[in-house]
């Protein structure tokens, strides 16, 4: 299920409606209009994305034929909710989430969106050209020692960098967290060990000029892994890449 179009236009649309006051709604019951495209899903004019009373997020077209659905219908969803970091989410009566597009990165992580080793998603897959929206052959994979980047090539994958530095002796990693620190703007991954009671470790990705809450890590079509930050105090959005 590819849900990174979804989750980074509702990202987004969380900066303008913060910036204009506004704010989306949490009834069980609301209905967007739009027309566009969804990650590999192109809807037309009226296509709806709406929250029905059964708790299931559906995306159809305006015959109502379904072109995506979270598939909660009936597990005790109650409200919609669109957080600071950009996490859509669905909630239950006691306020726990039925299902958060945190725990469905393609090929883009946000600020406290995470990989997991188990139990979760474990690669940011990038995609295959600016007009295809599927699958392409770089990918970044958390296993149980480090990081690494791959080449899907027509042979074994390649191994084209490895986060051997993290130095990990003991146990293995159980997630790795996107994180920005609110007062020196750095943007880290931060890795934990399962079983362990030692502090996170952190690999220091960039050092924006500014504050770097409103940030994405992104694995590009060239296998280049990005950084984009959003200030309202600078034009546009900054990058910062290495590979």
């Amino acid at each position: 299920m590819s849900v990174v179009s979804l989750l980074l236009f509702f990202f987004f649309l969380s900066l303008i409606f913060s910036i204009a006051k506004a704010s989306v709604p949490r009834s069980a019951t609301f209905k967007y209009v739009i027309a566009g495209e969804f990650s590999p899903y192109v809807v037309e004019e009226n296509a709806t994305f709406a929250l029905g009373t059964d708790g299931n997020l559906v995306l159809a077209e305006a015959d109502g034929s379904i072109v995506w659905q979270s598939n909660t219908a009936k597990k005790g969803v109650v409200g919609f909710d669109l957080l600071p970091n950009g996490n859509m989410v669905l909630y239950d009566s006691k306020g726990h989430f039925v299902w958060q597009s945190f725990n469905y990165p393609t090929d883009t992580l946000l600020v406290g969106q995470a990989l997991r080793v188990v139990g979760g998603v474990n690669r940011l897959v990038s995609r295959k050209s600016q007009k295809e929206n599927v699958s392409g052959p770089y990918s970044l994979a958390l296993e149980p020692k480090d990081l690494s980047m791959y080449y899907n090539s027509p042979g074994p994958p390649v191994v084209y960098f490895t986060s051997s530095q993290w130095g990990i002796q003991q146990g293995s990693i159980e997630y790795v967290l996107l994180k920005s620190d609110p007062e020196t703007y750095e943007i880290t991954l931060e890795y934990h060990v399962a079983n362990s009671s030692s502090a996170p470790r952190r690999l220091l990705l960039g050092k924006p000029k500014h504050n770097s809450t409103s940030s994405m890590l992104r694995l590009e079509i060239d296998g280049n892994l990005k950084i984009y930050t959003y200030n309202d105090k600078v034009d546009g959005m900054m990058g910062m890449h290495g590979k």
